[in-house]
């Protein structure tokens, strides 16, 4: 049983995409270049054609998501194409995730292996160890809805004029190689 989950879990991450029917999946950052400029003007441009064929727009959503150009430009292309599926995920979604998964994962291996050796011993220092897992999973939690609750609140006192860009923040200077940089918000 200690090993059947986990190869269950990965087999199905794995091969998951062959079960379902194939999706495309536009990711801004991977998807327009970040370096070249002629290449990255080029998919900003693209951006509206990507957005109009899609049925839904997920927002891997952070505090600075909405501080951000280029983040505040693609939602506001999505509104202005009249489309209103948005999903907002918090990044720390993530985290609360994968630490449940690991609190009840990690419990199961320590009941597994101790279990036969300490008897009633083992059985406490599982539940010991289950109410530790569950405590933290509380924390993440309850952060998890502060984060929600920062998101309505940034939503509703947005302003494009409040945005940043990396262009702007570093003086239309690249910092590494020291040319000079096209401003974002005339592209």
């Amino acid at each position: 049983g200690l090993l059947i989950c986990p190869v269950i879990f990965i087999t199905v991450g794995i091969f998951w995409q062959h079960v379902r029917p194939a999706r495309m999946v536009f990711v801004d950052k991977y998807c327009i270049h970040q370096t070249d400029p002629e290449l990255k003007s080029a998919g900003i441009r693209g951006m509206a054609g990507f957005l109009k064929h899609s049925d839904r727009l997920v927002v891997l959503w952070s505090e600075s998501y909405l501080t951000r150009l280029w983040c505040s430009y693609e939602l506001a292309s999505w509104i202005h194409l009249g489309k209103t599926k948005v999903r907002f995920v918090p990044v720390g979604f993530a985290v609360l995730t994968a630490s449940m998964t690991a609190a009840l994962w990690a419990q199961s291996v320590l009941s597994t292996v101790f279990g036969a050796v300490m008897g009633q011993v083992s059985l406490k220092i599982g539940l010991l160890f289950l109410l530790m897992a569950c405590l933290a999973v509380t924390v993440f939690a309850r952060r998890h809805v502060h984060e929600l609750s920062k998101l309505k609140s940034q939503l509703s006192s947005f302003s494009v004029e409040k945005t940043h860009c990396f262009c702007c923040d570093v003086g239309h200077v690249h910092p590494v190689t020291g040319e000079a940089m096209l401003c974002d918000r005339v592209m």
